[in-house]
């Protein structure tokens, strides 16, 4: 929560399991029926989106944009090739593999890997552009 900027609801990270800073990370995200996103998606047959299994990966990327230890914003710029190859439901422990790739300035790609119980649920390549304050 130091290195990230989001709050709930939206910290969607849950935890950092590897952190190579400027290199990769390995996060979790344990999707909940109490997530509030839950309340509307979708009554009866919840399935949690696919903007916010992005999001979760952003979130983890933006950990690996500065090798600093305090907080530092980043926005996501682009959404590369992200295919979503099965749904991700209450109950599901997802796991993000982010990878740093190349970098121009400010903005450096990502390649992400999701997966639940070693099954791939979702994958693409995300840019985060770093704001300094």
């Amino acid at each position: 929560m130091s290195r990230l900027p989001h709050r709930h609801p939206f910290l969607l990270l849950d935890r950092v399991e590897e952190l190579e800073a400027g290199h990769s990370a390995v996060g979790v995200k344990n999707v909940s029926m109490s997530d509030p996103v839950f309340a509307g998606h979708f009554p009866g047959d919840p399935v949690y989106p696919g903007v916010l299994i992005v999001e979760t990966g952003a979130q983890l990327c933006g950990l690996l944009i500065t090798e600093s230890p305090g907080p530092v914003l980043g926005y996501l710029a682009s959404i590369k090739r992200f295919k979503f190859v099965e749904v991700v439901r209450p109950g599901d422990r997802m796991r993000i593999h982010a990878r740093s790739g190349v970098s121009l300035g400010a903005l450096t790609e990502f390649s992400v890997e999701v997966d639940v119980d070693g099954r791939s649920v979702a994958s693409g390549v995300l840019a985060i552009a770093r704001a300094d304050r």
